[in-house]
C-alpha cells in the first residue's frame, strides 16, 4: 500500500467519525430544545387555563376558579401547599373564624377587573419552572410570580408571590401567630 493510500484511508476514517459526531450533536440539540419548549408550553398552558377565568370583572363575567373542595385544591397546588390550605380551612371552620387566605390566591384580591393579561414561563430546571403573570387590575399594573413544580406529567403550584407577599408566607405568619397565642 502506498503512503498516499494510507493517508487517504486515515483521513476518510477521521472524516467519517467527525461527520458522525457532528450529526449526532445536531440531532441531540433540536431534541433537547423541543423537550424544553414542550415543558415550557405545558407549564404555560397550565397557567393560561387558570388565568383565562380571570379576564374581566369578578362582579360580572370573570368568575375565577372556585377552590370549593379538596379535589379542586389538589388539582392546582402541590401536595404540601394544598395540605396547608385545606388544614387551615378545616381549623378555621372549627373555630368559627375565616381562613388565612381571604382573597383569591391566583390574583391576590377578593375582587378584580383584569385586562392586558400576559403569561411568561422561565425554565429553571427539569422539575421546576417560574411563571410570571402580568395584568392590569382596575387600571393598575400587577405582577404575580408563580413557582411551579412538575408532578408526573402535570404542573402544580408550589407558591404564589404577589406584591404584598407570598401564599406560603401567609401560612408561616399564621403558624407563628398560633404558636405565640397557644403556648404549650
Amino acid at each position: 500500500m502506498k503512503k498516499s493510500d494510507v493517508l487517504r484511508t486515515i483521513l476518510s476514517r477521521r472524516g467519517i467519525v467527525t461527520g458522525v459526531v457532528i450529526l449526532s450533536a445536531f440531532a441531540v440539540l433540536p431534541a433537547s430544545g423541543k423537550e424544553r419548549a414542550g415543558k415550557e408550553s405545558a407549564a404555560k398552558a397550565f397557567l393560561t387555563s387558570i388565568y383565562q377565568h380571570y379576564l374581566g370583572k369578578s362582579s360580572a363575567d370573570a368568575v375565577g376558579i372556585a377552590l370549593a373542595n379538596a379535589k379542586s385544591v389538589r388539582s392546582y397546588f402541590t401536595v404540601g401547599l394544598a395540605s396547608l390550605i385545606l388544614e387551615d380551612r378545616a381549623t378555621a371552620a372549627k373555630r368559627g373564624e375565616p381562613p388565612v387566605l381571604g382573597g383569591d390566591p391566583f390574583v391576590g384580591h377578593q375582587e378584580w377587573d383584569i385586562s392586558n393579561l400576559s403569561i411568561e414561563v422561565k425554565d429553571t430546571g427539569a422539575l421546576k419552572t417560574i411563571g410570571i403573570v402580568t395584568f392590569t387590575n382596575s387600571g393598575k399594573s400587577e405582577k404575580v410570580v408563580i413557582e411551579l413544580l412538575r408532578s408526573g406529567n402535570d404542573w402544580r403550584i408550589a407558591d404564589i408571590e404577589w406584591e404584598s407577599g407570598t401564599l406560603r408566607g401567609l401560612y408561616r405568619r399564621k403558624a407563628a401567630y398560633d404558636i405565640r397565642v397557644t403556648p404549650d
